[in-house]
């Protein structure tokens, strides 16, 4: 048999807007046999972000706080890995956070992470773009604000706005000009964090643009140790010596 490398700290998923829990799953399933690393799953579900809507992310990036500590004590490390899909990606730079508070409190997470990677998360909006908590997130904790934190965004680049209406008026929440690539949903250039490691993956597409027709970030194992940082180690499969 091929033995296993040790994992590297507990992995925590950050969802994305509007999103169940179960939804994620099956990425942790992958994370778990790829990493060999415990995997937490923040538990916020579609109320939690209407609620949000309403009265500020503030609560939200609470639940990132709780659920982070809790996979620190449960497995004993002392910095976790946070993998933030779409706009689950923004909640995590919030909770990383640093010097000013945001909804109240200051989580100064960068204290109990390694590395922060993103699958989709849309960084980077125009002027004209019309969503608040990111620009809001931007200017309190711009770009790779933490030195000791490993910063790695994923973006899809499957579907072009120059051949798909829908993903052009989809890109064009974060782009003045939505005719460029992405993953169906985000456009690359807003999925790639300024300062940060970034990969793209031209066959890759958001979750709910590709469905069951093509592959999003956590599709397969295949595609999750694309993006999957060597650093971390990657857990090998089983493989049975040939007998002699």
């Amino acid at each position: 048999m091929v033995r296993d490398r040790e994992a590297h700290g507990p992995i925590v998923i950050v969802g994305g807007q509007m999103t169940w829990p179960i939804s994620y799953r099956r990425l942790a399933r992958i994370l778990t046999d790829v990493s060999g690393a415990q995997v937490h799953i923040v538990p916020i579900t579609p109320l939690d972000w209407a609620l949000g809507h309403v009265r500020g992310y503030g609560q939200i990036a609470f639940e990132v706080a709780s659920t982070v500590d809790k996979a620190l004590l449960e497995s004993g490390s002392d910095k976790a890995v946070l993998v933030g899909h779409s706009v689950g990606g923004i909640l995590a730079r919030v909770y990383i956070g640093g010097d000013p508070p945001y909804g109240g409190r200051r989580y100064a997470g960068y204290r109990r992470v390694s590395h922060l990677i993103t699958l989709g998360t849309p960084h980077n909006v125009s002027k004209e773009g019309r969503l608040a908590a990111i620009n809001e997130a931007n200017e309190l904790f711009p770009g790779t604000l933490h030195a000791n934190i490993r910063y790695l965004c994923i973006a899809g680049a499957a579907v072009h706005g120059s051949y798909s209406r829908r993903a052009r008026k989809s890109y064009e929440r974060f782009v003045d000009d939505g005719r460029v690539a992405g993953d169906g949903k985000v456009p690359v250039q807003s999925a790639l964090l300024p300062g940060a490691k970034s990969l793209v993956l031209d066959d890759v597409y958001g979750r709910s643009y590709g469905g069951l027709e093509g592959r999003w970030y956590g599709s397969d194992r295949e595609t999750v140790e694309r993006w999957w940082p060597e650093e971390l180690g990657v857990k090998a499969r089983l493989v049975e010596e040939p007998r002699t």
